[in-house]
């Protein structure tokens, strides 16, 4: 990911998430708070090259971890193309995914991590997630910064919007903060 882009960044706003994970429209009480690591952050926890949606439950110790390979598209710096493998994992017991700069020196120790899911393919990771063979066939996903905040400070908003790829969820928006 682009330089700018780096660090950990909490989602505090959506529109249609929905589609990209049901689990995001829990009761609010139950509902996962939701992190994006992207850059260093995401090198330590998932590896070079990647990024990778976190979603921390509340009361449990409890994240799943999806990554994929991320990297910003020749003369459009500001859009993100997302590539496989997309990976999913269940990591249990490990608080240091719930805070900032946690991972200072290196990836986390504590807990139990579970792979789940690996797929080599856009069209097979849709197909896991009970998309039609339009989606399925759909170029990759691409994510647009439609606003960024480059102080590299907590605080930071940043909006992107999936502007092509997966049908499903082309057209929504997120907003982040920097953590």
């Amino acid at each position: 990911a682009a330089p700018e882009l780096g660090g950990t960044w909490e989602l505090i706003y959506s529109v249609n998430a929905e589609a990209f994970s049901p689990l995001l429209n829990l009761p609010a009480p139950i509902r996962p708070t939701s992190l994006q690591l992207l850059g260093e952050d995401a090198e330590r926890e998932v590896g070079d090259g990647r990024v990778a949606q976190v979603l921390n439950f509340p009361f449990i110790p409890l994240s799943l971890v999806l990554s994929s390979g991320a990297i910003p598209v020749k003369n459009k710096l500001t859009t993100l193309e997302i590539f496989p493998p997309f990976r999913l994992e269940v990591v249990w017991g490990d608080d240091t995914l719930r805070k900032p700069g946690r991972l200072a020196n290196g990836r986390a120790k504590g807990g139990s991590r579970i792979q789940l899911v690996e797929s080599g393919s856009d069209a097979d990771f849709r197909a896991l997630n009970a998309r039609d063979e339009e989606a399925q066939a759909a170029g990759r996903n691409m994510y647009k910064q439609r606003y960024l905040e480059v102080t590299g400070q907590p605080g930071d908003l940043r909006v992107s919007e999936v502007v092509s790829g997966d049908p499903v969820i082309v057209g929504e928006v997120f907003v982040h903060r920097r953590m």
